[in-house]
């Protein structure tokens, strides 16, 4: 069973006035269509969008009371724009989240492979013109075609002989320079008309985000960071304390990796679309929190499966993490998390805060261990999240880089 994992939007396009999404969808495998959408939706997403700076756009996969999100990608920074939407969109959305084949697509009359009759219809020749051609030859374009107009209408009323004696005579020079300045006036008139994309301060969300501290793992099975480096991990989420423990991450801007039950993110889902919001690392813990030693390969595999595609269909990304639960698993684990293309992450420092119901244990214990390049396993507790003020305060004193892994 596949769920929705990613709707990438490419481009938004006009064709016969109605207006279409071009989206690329992840789901048993890739597909790209054009989604007719309300012109009113279509005109909020266009106003916050740029397709011309190498942005890349991740539609979010809910609609609440007439609002809906898309994430803003570029290179290590998200940022994610708010928009209104229509009721219309939140429909046919809630429809789009439902689908699990490719196959399934093409029942949905509001998807269309492609928009018109030819093969490479005159809407898609355009698009790939506009995004191919860059501005200053657009704008050097319209100057020439609107210059040699000019000229082409002078030349039929004077002839030949005439253009070369105004070129030598000051009061015909005032002609040339007079159609000049006019074609200047209509290249301006056509640049000022066109309409700019503008990203209005309410339509954000999440400003540039401040840019968390992380660490990309090398593939394989990791158990350290490097020296001067610490990763706060936590695991068995998402629950009740989950963005309590984002928003302390969030007020010191450090990095943390949160590690979720696929059962969990069923529970909470919104504290799992809380977590990737803000920029923290996501990876699975599994489907129900079992032994994956003492566990068969099928058992395994399901369990790493299906979480993974209840995490990726609520937040909309990849899962490239995984952590066993209780640290343990065999040689079968490791070859299925490869297959999957997902790195196993261990830990070299355990508080205990699973069995502990006191804050002031928790960060003696931190106090009291080497901390420099290690992974932190932490749970989502009470007692942790009173501890993690005090533990993060404790780390940065020590000139450590408080770090998400990736």
């Amino acid at each position: 069973m596949y769920q929705l994992k990613l709707l990438q939007l490419i481009d938004i396009v006009e064709y016969e006035n109605d207006s279409y999404l071009h989206i690329k969808f992840q789901l048993d495998q890739e597909a790209y269509v054009y989604w007719k959408l309300d012109n009113e939706t279509a005109s909020h997403i266009k106003a916050i969008t740029d397709f011309s700076k190498g942005y890349l756009y991740r539609l979010s996969l809910k609609a609440e009371s007439s609002k809906s999100s898309l994430t803003q990608t570029y290179r290590e920074q998200s940022l994610r724009l708010d928009f209104s939407c229509t009721e219309n969109y939140s429909q046919e959305l809630n429809q789009l989240t439902k689908i699990e084949t490719v196959a399934e697509l093409d029942s949905l009359p509001f998807l269309y492979q492609e928009l018109g009759s030819n093969d490479e219809t005159e809407l898609e020749k355009a698009a790939i013109s506009e995004v191919t051609k860059p501005t200053k030859r657009k704008r050097s374009w319209v100057f020439s075609t609107v210059l040699i107009t000019a000229m082409a209408i002078l030349l039929t009323y004077t002839g030949h002989s005439i253009i070369i004696n105004a070129l030598a005579k000051p009061a015909k020079e005032a002609v040339v320079h007079e159609v000049v300045e006019k074609a200047a006036d209509a290249l301006k008139e056509i640049e000022e008309s066109k309409p700019e994309t503008l990203l209005l301060e309410e339509n954000i969300t999440i400003e540039d985000e401040p840019d968390l501290p992380f660490y990309v793992l090398e593939e394989g099975t990791s158990h350290s960071v490097p020296e001067g480096m610490v990763a706060l991990t936590f695991d068995d989420g998402p629950s009740q304390f989950t963005s309590k423990i984002v928003d302390t991450l969030a007020n010191y801007q450090v990095g943390g990796t949160f590690f979720l039950v696929g059962a969990n993110v069923n529970k909470f889902p919104g504290q799992a679309e809380y977590i990737d919001e803000n920029g923290y690392s996501i990876g699975s813990h599994s489907m129900t929190h079992t032994n994956f030693a003492s566990s068969a390969v099928s058992t395994q595999k399901h369990e790493l499966q299906q979480s993974a595609s209840i995490i990726e269909a609520t937040i909309g990304d990849n899962v490239t993490l995984f952590r066993p639960p209780f640290g343990h698993f065999n040689a079968t684990t490791e070859k299925l998390t490869q297959q999957l293309g997902q790195k196993m992450v261990i830990w070299n420092n355990d508080p205990k805060d699973w069995n502990s119901k006191s804050a002031n244990q928790i960060i003696h214990h931190i106090k009291s261990t080497k901390v420099s390049g290690s992974i932190i396993l932490l749970h989502e507790k009470q007692a942790t999240v009173d501890a993690l003020p005090e533990i993060i305060s404790y780390l940065q004193g020590l000139g450590l880089k408080i770090v998400s892994l990736r």
